[in-house]
């Protein structure tokens, strides 16, 4: 590690290109919140995206690689783009429970997805449910089972019924049941 700094930073270019890779959408794929929104003042706008160290930027960080060079640390290649709260809870625990190559695998896919869903309708990437939804049957019955995130309409009844297992529809926010 540099002796003149004591943590391995992205510069503001490297940022800009992670975040932009990841259209502004936290790359862990049980949130992939959007970031960036306009703000009631016209010339405004919030922002609670942040690009994180896949390994640590300075040696008492989570995930910590001492093979890595500065260069190395601050690079592209080590860097992912999350929201605020996923940014803090990857880092949590020295980063045990988020180790480098899930990080790894979230970023790779993350653009992927991202390239994939390029000019698409953002109400395409959502499966929306209204009304009644049932699901009878034997054995392992599961109410709603769909791939990307789900929208309730207000009002709508999800009802699993059978014999067996039952798995019930149970619809929670993952960032707000972790703090």
């Amino acid at each position: 590690m540099n002796k003149e700094k004591e943590r391995d930073e992205f510069d503001q270019s490297t940022i800009e290109i992670l975040a932009k890779r990841a259209s502004y959408i936290c790359s862990n794929p049980e949130c992939r919140y959007l970031t960036l929104c306009p703000s009631e003042k016209p010339d405004k706008y919030i922002y609670i995206g942040k690009v994180s160290h896949i390994t640590a930027a300075s040696r008492n960080g989570p995930r910590y690689d001492l093979t890595l060079t500065p260069e190395q640390r601050s690079s592209i290649e080590n860097g992912i783009f999350l929201c605020s709260n996923c940014a803090e809870m990857v880092d949590k625990n020295k980063g045990l429970d988020f180790p480098v190559n899930l990080l790894k695998r979230w970023k790779d896919e993350h653009e992927i997805w991202v390239r994939e869903n390029l000019n698409k309708s953002v109400n395409s990437l959502v499966t929306v449910i209204d009304g009644e939804h049932h699901a009878i049957g034997k054995g392992e019955v599961t109410g709603i089972d769909a791939q990307g995130p789900v929208f309730f309409r207000p009002g709508t009844k999800s009802i699993a019924e059978g014999e067996g297992t039952i798995t019930a529809t149970r619809i929670t926010n993952k960032k707000e049941d972790k703090k």
